[in-house]
Order: C-alpha cells, then structure tokens, then sequence
C-alpha cells in the first residue's frame, strides 16, 4: 500500500484515478443522446404514419377504393382525373370541359358533372378547395380579365359559386387562383398547355 507524504500528491493521484470515469460517463452520455435520436426519429415516422392513415380511414373509409368507387359510379372519373392521397382526393378537370377559352361563364354541358359532384359534397364534412389553373400564354385583348391570375381565380369562383347553388354548405367551400404559377405539364407544347388550363376540386382530409 502506497503512502504520500503530502496531500496535494494524494489529490493529484485521485484525480488522475478519476479520469477513466469521466470519460467512461461521457461516453455513456453521448450513447444516450444517439439512442434517443434513433427512437424519437422512428417514433415520428411512426406517428406520422399512423396520423396519415387514420385521417384517410375517418374521411375516406378504411378501404380508398370506397372514395374511387364513389366517384366511378357518378361518372366523374370518364371525364375527370381522380388521384386520391393521404390528405385528399383530387379531381382535375381539364380544358375544355367547364369553360371556353378565355371564359369564367360553365359551359351547360357541365351542369350535369357538377351536380353528380355536387350530391357527393352535401353529404361530407370535409373541407372542398377549388383551384383555378391557366398556361402561361398571356390573355388576348377581346378577354375581360387583366392576367392569368384574375381568369384562373374567376373560374374557380364560379365552380364555387355552383356548388353552393346546388346546396353545398357554404363554410366547407374555397377557392383559390393559381394562374400559371403551378403548372402540371411544360408549356413548350399544346398538350403541356392544355393539361395546364385546369380546375382541381380537392376534398381535403378531415382534421383530428
């Protein structure tokens, strides 16, 4: 057994014994911080999982091909692109089917897609968001509106206006004009540029 003969070798001694346990604990510490990451991380994606699918099972039924065979059966999807997702069905109506070129006024060849969609709508608690898309081609002088962006706004508040004529509660409608700021196809081509002139119907997940 060692002796010292003064006190501050003693200290000195017991520090360096003390070495291995701070870096031993620092260690340990660091080891924590990573297991917690690793499990707040799969946690998230866990819950984010989870959220997502309950809100399409409380708004769209356990099973989404209810919501496509809903729409198949009114018709929509023979006119329609129906894309259903986590947080909402889409249903995109492309040019020419509800206006005519340069026109906020529906087509009456239209009224009778609008209702099919409308008889959908009174029955859901959702909230409906109605988008008005253009190209990029810039608005001919004979048009009334000053920019894409008024055209695409105007359009989509005559869908809006539609469904509340055909009795759609008021409080679950919006609209929305995007212009030709979202484009779903290039404009170099006529067929990018009409995929482009569209008005997307979104039925949006319920909140929890």
């Amino acid at each position: 057994m060692r002796f010292y003969e003064r006190e501050d070798e003693l200290e000195n001694e017991l520090n360096r014994g003390a070495l291995w346990a701070v870096t031993y604990g620092d260690m340990m510490s660091y080891l924590m911080i990573f297991f917690m990451i690793l499990f707040a991380f799969y946690s998230s994606k866990n819950i984010t999982s989870q959220f997502t699918m309950k809100g399409v099972e409380e708004t769209f039924g356990k099973d989404t091909q209810i919501a496509s065979t809903l729409f198949a059966k009114n018709g929509i999807q023979q006119i329609a692109q129906v894309e259903i997702s986590a947080n909402k069905i889409s249903i995109n109506f492309s040019d020419p089917i509800l206006f005519a070129a340069g026109s906020d006024v529906l087509k009456t060849s239209s009224y009778p897609h609008l209702r099919r969609l409308s008889s959908v709508f009174k029955d859901l608690p959702n909230p409906i968001q109605i988008e008005g898309h253009t190209d990029n081609r810039p608005l001919g002088r004979t048009v009334r509106f000053r920019s894409n962006w008024e055209l695409s706004s105007a359009r989509a508040f005559s869908v809006l206006q539609f469904f509340i004529k055909e009795g759609v509660a008021p409080e679950k409608l919006s609209a929305v004009g995007y212009g030709e700021f979202k484009p779903v196809k290039s404009n170099d081509t006529p067929e990018g540029r009409a995929a482009n002139r569209r008005i997307e119907i979104n039925i949006i997940r319920h909140e929890i």
